[in-house]
């Protein structure tokens, strides 16, 4: 398809102009010079034709970042692919108990043997970008593994402490609720053998107080019982020192034990209260180991998927290569880019639309652009933005619009200038041939047109649509026919 002016005031004004040439023209040619009829051959095309907002201005392409992104603490990470705000791995941090695995730090780092890919070449999803050195993948891996095997005895020691903390906060709550039961009987019973214990002294003080008032009888009566009634004396006194010694411990060891059984009565009222607080973050720190072990298990997942046991990194993404991050030799660390694609889905052009024009563009609107690399080849487009800020020249203001490419962007590059012409009105797959073949007589309208066999006949045909530079053919011509365009020259 030609290239054609597609905007329909400039269209005439230019037309306009060339015609009133074309008459100075003529008269000059009459009285200076004498002048031939030349024909230049156009063809019969069918397509679009298209009236709107012209506007020039450049492609840009937006970039799909592939990065080393395997946050680990154990050394270097794997893969993932980032576009725009970049899409990162995922991560195997530290957590859980202070001797976990996933805590300690390593030396070992991944080495880049060999690269698969160069700048500018256009790869497709899935081959190969880079090789891993086997020894330091080997030595990153094992790192790993060992985490795992760590997070897992972690896991175990902490469930063994676990179950340790339930199994007394159980016997608490059982000895609890087993005292409570019995308290009242203990109680009781404590007080009784307290009382038993004065009442027991309290007769052997008044046995021996008879005894003595016995040998006192005696002795008064006559019979020799002095020695007796020294040695009952002793005793006596001794058995009284006891009876004070049970009523002091019926005084103290009974409220004691008044004490102790009101303390098991609310031992046992709040023993389940105490045993829920008693079993409260007995399994904290299992959740935590194995939060721990999920990580390192997660780490040496996405490192296996991402370097597996070949060491190759894989295109995350299509496209053509704009930018290598690594080289052989080179170590891999967290967030590194190992290669930067063309993103064949943020393709834009931006120009700069007049104050006059903008309020007949909106965003969603479509556009067709034309780039100067491909004279015979239409782009289409919607407007994906306006930026209501303006830049001002000596005197105009213009808006910066951006225009997404949609379709096939095979071939379109970073800085093509081009034209983007935001429709206003549109013809589509219509015959057309160049407005300048077209002649009137009255109100007819007809062609030149030249045969297969070089015979040149006259067709009259009806015209439709014009983009200013071509017109629509309704009826008369056929696609592929070849018109013939007339121009004057100057005889030799």
């Amino acid at each position: 398809m030609k290239k054609r002016r597609i905007c329909l005031a400039a269209g005439i004004a230019a037309a306009g102009v060339l015609a009133a040439g074309g008459i100075v023209w003529a008269k000059q040619s009459v009285e200076e010079t004498e002048t031939e009829a030349v024909y230049k051959e156009v063809t019969v095309e069918k397509g679009n034709l298209t009236v709107g907002i012209s506007e020039s201005g450049s492609v840009t392409i937006g970039t799909l970042t592939q990065e080393f992104e395997l946050e680990s603490d154990t050394g270097s990470t794997s893969d993932s692919g980032t576009a725009a705000g970049n899409q990162s791995g995922g991560a195997a941090s530290g957590g859980g108990t202070s001797d976990s695995s996933a805590s300690k730090s390593t030396s070992e780092t991944l080495v880049v043997e060999e690269l698969y890919a160069a700048v500018g070449q256009t790869v497709d999803e899935g081959d190969p970008l880079l090789k891993i050195s086997a020894e330091s993948a080997a030595e990153y891996r094992k790192a790993l593994s060992d985490a795992v095997t760590e997070a897992k005895a972690a896991v175990n020691e902490a469930g063994l402490a676990a179950e340790k903390q339930k199994l007394s906060a159980s016997y608490s709550y059982n000895l609890s609720t087993a005292e409570g039961s019995v308290a009242e009987e203990t109680y009781q019973a404590a007080l009784k053998e307290l009382e038993d214990a004065v009442e027991e002294a309290e007769e052997a003080v008044n046995a021996s107080a008879s005894l003595l008032n016995y040998y006192e009888e005696q002795i008064a009566a006559g019979v020799d019982l002095g020695a007796s009634l020294a040695g009952e004396q002793e005793n006596y006194d001794r058995l009284c020192t006891k009876l004070q010694s049970a009523k002091n411990s019926y005084t103290t060891k009974s409220i004691e034990a008044e004490k102790a059984y009101r303390e098991a009565v609310l031992s046992s009222r709040n023993a389940s209260s105490q045993y829920s607080v008693d079993v409260s973050g007995a399994d904290n720190d299992v959740e935590e180991a194995k939060d721990t072990l999920e990580e390192a298990e997660t780490a040496l997942e996405e490192f296996d998927a991402a370097v597996g046991e070949d060491g190759v990194i894989y295109a995350a993404y299509g496209g053509t290569v704009t930018e290598l991050g690594c080289a052989a030799g080179d170590t891999l660390t967290s967030g590194d880019s190992i290669a930067v694609f063309a993103d064949d889905t943020a393709v834009t052009i931006t120009v700069a639309v007049s104050e006059e024009d903008i309020a007949r563009i909106a965003v969603g609107d479509e556009a067709a652009i034309e780039l100067t690399a491909y004279e015979d080849r239409d782009f289409s487009g919607t407007v994906e933005s306006i930026d209501i800020s303006s830049s001002s020249g000596q005197s105009t203001v213009s808006y910066n619009v951006t225009v997404a490419f949609t379709g096939d962007v095979l071939g379109v590059y970073a800085d093509m200038t081009g034209n983007v012409t935001f429709i206003q009105e549109r013809v589509t797959d219509v015959l057309y041939v160049s407005d300048k073949a077209i002649r009137t007589e009255g109100t007819a309208s007809y062609v030149k047109i030249k045969d297969a066999d070089g015979t040149v006949r006259t067709v009259d045909v009806v015209t439709g649509f014009s983009d200013g530079v071509n017109v629509e053919i309704v009826s008369g011509l056929s696609e592929g026919e070849i018109v013939l365009v007339e121009g004057q020259v100057k005889k030799e």
